[in-house]
């Protein structure tokens, strides 16, 4: 018999992937040496892999009216997952920059999010409904924090497991935690939420 559902709140961005064998400076240049786009966003790329593994997956979101949400549209469709989707005409699909530099392999992103910062806790209790039926929700923190709450606080009432991948790292209210099942940052996230440096895996 399969398992409930799993519904995750996130953003979805296009990420346009540049390599060059080091960053501009302000006022320059530079000819780069590959250019990739794609789909991204911690919240859908964590949606399509559930949807990829055969969960029943819907990921909820704000979209703009453009090429990027088509992208985003496919991007599920193909991965067999549902989308809650709200049209925001008014904004954009978000973006991200990616610099890779080639000697070094190091990497610098800014992430545009559009539409999906206009995700508001009116919009989750919109879709409490849906929250309420999963078996797992999943949050990120590329949204805002308002939303994240409201949405983990109506899984939480209504019993369901909650996930909240703390990225990007950010301050946060000390009632959120008391929401989450499973809270999992990396290591710069680990540093920042608890103000203990992380040198190894055993910390």
């Amino acid at each position: 018999m399969p398992g409930k559902p799993v519904v995750i709140l996130g953003v979805f961005v296009a990420d346009t992937a540049y390599r060059a064998d080091r960053q501009p400076r302000m006022g320059e240049t530079i000819l780069g040496n590959s250019f990739k786009l794609g789909p991204g966003g911690k919240g859908s790329n964590q949606a399509v892999a559930a949807g990829k593994l055969g969960a029943d997956t819907t990921f909820l979101t704000r979209l703009g009216v453009d090429a990027f949400a088509d992208m985003a549209k496919h991007t599920w469709q193909a991965a067999g997952v549902k989308a809650a989707v709200i049209d925001t005409p008014e904004s954009y699909t978000g973006a991200a920059y990616i610099f890779v530099e080639e000697t070094s392999g190091n990497n610098a992103i800014i992430v545009s999010p559009g539409a999906a910062m206009l995700i508001s806790p009116a919009d989750i209790e919109a879709h409490a409904g849906l929250i309420r039926s999963a078996g797992v929700f999943i949050t990120q923190l590329e949204q805002p924090i308002e939303a994240a709450l409201k949405a983990l606080e109506i899984a939480r009432e209504a019993g369901v497991t909650t996930i909240l991948n703390p990225a990007p790292a950010a301050r946060l209210p000390d009632r959120i935690y008391a929401l989450c099942d499973y809270v999992t940052p990396n290591e710069t996230e680990a540093e920042e939420l608890t103000g203990i440096k992380v040198s190894s895996i055993d910390d």
